[in-house]
């Protein structure tokens, strides 16, 4: 059974170093970086691109003379190029180290692999999914034909929220099953019972809800059981994020606010923050949703976090009416968008539809659904396609259809609401916001 986890088994089938195309995604990075005359990230794109060609020719060089030769040229020639780049990038750094565990001669060592994944998770916080894949990639194969079940369960779980954020539904499924295969093969509770909720996010982007539920509730039933405070973070927050799909607001911010308190490390706590702001926001309570968004907003949490909570913050102006912020939030979001997985880019164009519709500028609006709706149909977000469309049509002749947020005095009142606003305020305060 453990000759079955391989990287082919997460990534598919692996080109060959010839292919100029492999790893295109920095070098349309490159050109991107390019068009905005930003030269000095243009020169860090390419150089992440000859690095992870570099890595790849290691991996497939046959062991002759005449191989081994030209790739010491070729290693040479990389650690030349990359002394040219900034001394203070962060990603420089990255390259550097990646580029000084490639051995000449011999098999890749350990160092090559721990480099690569910490490469991969710097690319992941910088929004960069598409080369995050790619590097992780290249980390699994470090291995050779067969991964180490706990290498493998700890990559599968990588790949698999890589692929979900991309919309890659199927991919992603498969690489969540491998994941909880190698969680029951190692009798690891917890890697099993992440790569079942993982599978049950993917259920949820599909807009399978009831099935998504069911495998959240399954999942913290049994991490509760076993004490896994990490596992009852994923699950709570796979809850809060069906509950506010099917409408249960107080019961989605509940949920969103157990696993803000139960978070075991700061980037999950972060996570659950922005769930739970969006959940008080979704209640009325925009004072208590506003200081959350501001934590993350000031925060050096992830990219992506930070900028959902800046579309958050978007969506709050325009709820209050303030055109002049409406559009200063607009404006800093716009030139991150590049940087969006799918359902972000959705989120994105459908709260800025939104703002323009309260300000009565229709026409904007419906170029903004429109452009959410491809976006949606592209990736197969079934539940916002369908959400977006019923606004499309039902815009001319309701200019003011839009979701407004509920009264936040029907629900203030709430215990449970309470709870978290005063919690969310004791922790700005500790965080110096």
């Amino acid at each position: 059974m453990l000759s079955l986890l391989t990287p082919q088994q997460l990534f598919g089938e692996f080109g060959s170093s010839a292919d100029v195309l492999a790893h295109a995604s920095f070098l349309e990075r490159a050109r991107l970086e390019r068009e905005r005359e930003q030269d000095g990230s243009a020169r860090l794109a390419l150089a992440a691109y000859v690095v992870a060609r570099l890595v790849n020719r290691l991996l497939v060089k046959p062991d002759t003379p005449e191989a081994e030769e030209g790739f010491i040229w070729q290693l040479d020639a990389v650690r030349r190029h990359l002394q040219d780049l900034p001394d203070d990038s962060p990603e420089a750094a990255h390259l550097s180290g990646i580029t000084e565990s490639v051995p000449g001669t011999g098999p890749p060592p350990s160092a090559l692999r721990l480099s690569l994944t910490a490469y991969a998770y710097f690319l992941e916080h910088e929004g960069r999914l598409e080369e995050a894949l790619e590097v992780l990639a290249l980390a699994a194969r470090t291995h050779g034909p067969a991964l180490p079940a706990s290498e493998f369960a700890s990559i599968a779980l990588f790949a698999g929220r890589l692929n979900r954020l991309l919309a890659r539904w199927e991919v992603a499924t498969s690489c969540y099953r491998g994941a909880e295969q190698a969680g029951r093969l190692l009798g690891d509770h917890v890697v099993a019972l992440r790569g079942q909720l993982g599978c049950g996010a993917v259920l949820r982007g599909q807009g399978n809800l009831p099935a998504a539920r069911a495998a959240a509730e399954a999942a913290l039933a049994a991490a509760t059981e076993l004490h896994l405070d990490d596992v009852q973070t994923i699950a709570y927050g796979d809850l809060g994020s069906v509950y506010t799909l099917q409408g249960m607001r107080v019961e989605a911010l509940h949920a969103n606010y157990r696993a803000f308190k139960l978070a075991p490390d700061p980037l999950q706590r972060m996570r659950a923050l922005g769930d739970v702001a969006i959940g008080l926001a979704e209640i009325g309570c925009l004072d208590g949703a506003r200081v959350g968004f501001e934590i993350l907003v000031g925060s050096d949490t992830s990219v992506l976090l930070r900028i959902n909570a800046l579309i958050e913050l978007m969506n709050l102006e325009s709820v209050a009416r303030n055109r002049v912020a409406f559009e200063r939030r607009r404006a800093e979001a716009e030139p991150l968008r590049g940087r969006m997985p799918p359902s972000m880019t959705a989120d994105y164009y459908y709260k800025t539809a939104v703002g323009f519709a309260r300000f009565g500028q229709l026409g904007r609006a419906r170029q903004a659904l429109r452009a959410a709706m491809e976006v949606a149909e592209a990736n197969r977000l079934n539940t916002w396609y369908f959400q977006i469309e019923r606004v499309l049509e039902n815009l001319s002749e309701c200019p003011d259809h839009h979701p407004e947020p509920a009264d936040g005095l029907s629900f203030s009142q709430a215990p449970a609401v309470q709870e978290v606003e005063s919690g969310l305020q004791e922790y700005a305060v500790l965080a110096g916001v």
